[in-house]
């Protein structure tokens, strides 16, 4: 009796994307996001890399538009909670942010 392994893994790309004093912007998030979802092969024919390009950036524009909202959500949601406790000081300065 023999035992037999085999197998292979791919990695694929790593990429490392850092902020200075501050969180990632909805702009950032969406271009992070819409290239682990849409790859785009450069051997396929010049009119499919076209059109995929479009597609691409029509669902940047639309991740832009949820995590802008996402992010507003959440700041209310957070400044609600702090004046519930008294600490509206506080809330009002995340609401400049």
């Amino acid at each position: 009796m023999s035992l037999q392994a085999s197998g292979s893994s791919f990695v694929g790309n790593v990429a490392v994307y850092t902020t200075d004093h501050r969180g990632f912007n909805a702009e950032e998030m969406a271009n992070m996001t819409v290239d682990k979802i849409i790859f785009i092969g450069q051997n396929s024919h010049p009119a499919i890399i076209e059109q995929a390009k479009a597609f691409k950036e029509h669902i940047r524009q639309a991740l832009v538009a949820a995590f802008t909202e996402a992010q507003q959500e959440e700041r209310k949601t957070i400044c609600a909670q702090l004046d519930l406790q008294g600490q509206s000081g506080l809330a009002d300065i995340i609401r400049r942010l």
